[in-house]
């Protein structure tokens, strides 16, 4: 709704929102609050003030997570799904459905990306016992994510062998993968989708 704006701290652990005004200004003094999990990188706000952050846990094997947070009309975020884990190795960047009902976080360290059901209360859980909804395949390290506006397909750039993954999302959130573009120019960083 244009009230906030917020960022992750990988090193120190914290979120930090700034309230903004009617003219767009982010407020001088912001409210800090501890991260979930530790390493908080990527992030994504959800339809109902669901604020999701994927934790990349230092990179430590095995021991991402993904947290949801409500964002309250003060400016504050309260916990509603502390890391929850992939079961995986580095979630990187997250993306969410435009209907709300699921968020994906890229897990670079495993070449994976991990999907979980979001609950209207904003409650999240994972989509797949392993936490590998898909696999972008053995050294592709995907790095970041896009939803098409119609919510129908997802996007994952890998910058390990620098190609685009597409997959077809399923009503039950499931992926199934329906190509590889390759030759995505070196020096490629990030990706959208409309």
């Amino acid at each position: 709704a244009g009230r906030a704006l917020v960022v992750t701290e990988k090193a120190t652990d914290k979120l930090v929102v700034y309230e903004v005004d009617r003219d767009g200004v982010p407020e001088a003094a912001p409210e800090v609050v501890a991260s979930a999990g530790p390493t908080p990188f990527g992030f994504a706000f959800g339809l109902r003030g669901e604020v999701f952050v994927s934790e990349a846990a230092g990179g430590a094997p095995g021991v991402s997570s993904v947290s949801s947070y409500k964002l309250t009309r003060d400016g504050t975020l309260d916990v509603v799904s502390g890391a929850a884990a992939t079961n995986q190795t580095a979630s990187c960047w997250i993306a969410v459905t435009p209907d709300g009902r699921y968020v994906y976080s890229a897990v670079a360290g495993s070449s994976a990306i991990s999907g979980y059901h979001v609950k209207p209360g904003g409650e999240i859980t994972l989509l797949d016992a392993d936490g590998i909804t898909a696999s972008t395949g053995a050294g592709s390290v995907p790095l970041d994510l896009a939803i098409s506006a119609d919510g129908r397909f997802l996007y994952s750039f890998n910058v390990g062998n620098k190609t685009l993954s597409e997959f077809r999302i399923g009503a039950d959130g499931s992926l199934r993968a329906i190509g590889t573009v390759s030759g995505v120019p070196a020096g490629a960083n990030g990706l959208i989708a409309r």
